[in-house]
């Protein structure tokens, strides 16, 4: 029982040591070695064929190659003893072992590769693609499977293909992400050859994601990370994360084009952001209230045209009309022809800005 479970383990050992020693990138060197030294085999058959029964030189290759390949057509034979024992060394005994020794080679080197690509150690060669760097810490995969749901949909990044570098996945991808088109390698970010084999400087746009939205020591990692970009070189729009404002600056001169807040119940912000920069400071102007805030006014109106609506509240310094509320329903950013009616109104005002209902109703009722 103890030999049959050391020669079990020496045979494993054996299969993996022969495992890694084949299936390195010198593959395609291995493999044109071993076609060569099969067509050198069916040369020499040739020749013998040639000389020991005066066949032509295409019926001597042409029996050569039905034979290695176990054709074996049978319309050309050798008949001499010369000829059958030049055949038999030839194309029997090391031929056809050779041709079975390439297509094993070939078809391992395929489950290798395939295996690479799926646990994430395979280097794309990627050119003009997304980048995404780091995942968060907290839902990661239905963070990720949002964003590039959302990346998907935006016309202007729906062809680009996506690779992520993480070392969360350093299993395989979830399915429904995989499905999205999406290749990953697993790795650290904060690794300058993991960056160079997820094509950084070859890509068209990097997302630097933090990986802890409520730590702040993620803008450190966030600057070791677009300091080694920027030591690769890249020709990529950067957006990176910031968790505290007061690093934006220092982020912007690392590298970063973009730099926006974490948000991660809302990914189509950071994809927004990623296609029309400078959007990112509108919208997160919303979230404090002392700069520009949305408000509401419960204040009916009957058939008015949306375009003039927006032209009374600015020139009556009531703000700018965002949407409406019909039936229960806010409607946003109407046509500007559409003739709308509804029971409240959600303008736009800036800093400092003080409107009250009877300002709307005066400017309603123009």
């Amino acid at each position: 029982m103890i030999i049959n479970r050391l020669l079990s383990r020496r045979w494993k050992q054996r299969r993996y040591s022969e495992y890694t020693r084949h299936y390195t990138p010198d593959f395609s060197v291995r493999l044109i070695k071993l076609i060569a030294l099969l067509f050198v085999l069916v040369l020499i058959d040739a020749a013998g064929m040639m000389f020991f029964e005066g066949q032509s030189l295409g019926d001597a290759l042409w029996m050569g190659l039905t034979t290695v390949t176990t054709v074996g057509y049978g319309d050309i034979s050798p008949s001499t003893t010369g000829g059958r024992i030049v055949t038999i060394v030839c194309l029997y005994a090391l031929g056809i072992s050779i041709l079975a020794h390439i297509i094993t080679e070939f078809i391992e080197h395929r489950l290798w590769v395939s295996a690479e690509k799926k646990y994430g150690r395979w280097r794309w060669n990627m050119k003009d693609h997304i980048l995404i760097i780091n995942t968060p810490t907290i839902d990661s995969d239905n963070y990720l499977r949002k964003l590039l749901q959302q990346i998907r949909a935006t016309p202007a990044l729906t062809e680009y293909p996506v690779q992520i570098l993480t070392d969360k996945f350093k299993g395989t991808l979830p399915k429904d992400i995989a499905g999205l088109g999406v290749v990953h390698f697993a790795g650290n970010a904060e690794n300058s050859d993991n960056l160079c084999a997820v094509n950084v400087s070859d890509a068209r746009y990097i997302i630097v994601i933090a990986s802890d939205h409520a730590d702040q020591q993620s803008d450190s990692l966030t600057f070791d990370v677009l300091d080694r970009i920027q030591e690769i070189g890249t020709k990529a729009m950067i957006l990176a994360e910031a968790i505290n404002d007061d690093n934006r600056k220092r982020l912007q001169r690392a590298g970063a084009n973009v730099v926006v807040r974490p948000i991660r119940a809302y990914p189509g912000f950071l994809v927004r952001s990623l296609v029309a920069p400078g959007t990112e400071e509108v919208l997160e102007d919303f979230f404090t209230h002392d700069n520009a805030h949305m408000r509401r006014f419960d204040i009916s109106f009957q058939d008015r045209c949306w375009q003039d609506l927006i032209c009374q509240f600015v020139t009556s310094g009531t703000g700018i009309p965002m949407a409406y509320v019909a039936d229960g329903e806010v409607r946003c950013n109407p046509e500007p022809t559409q003739v709308c009616s509804g029971e409240a109104i959600i303008t736009l005002l800036n800093d400092g800005q003080t409107v009250t209902e009877q300002q709307v109703k005066a400017c309603l009722n123009q």
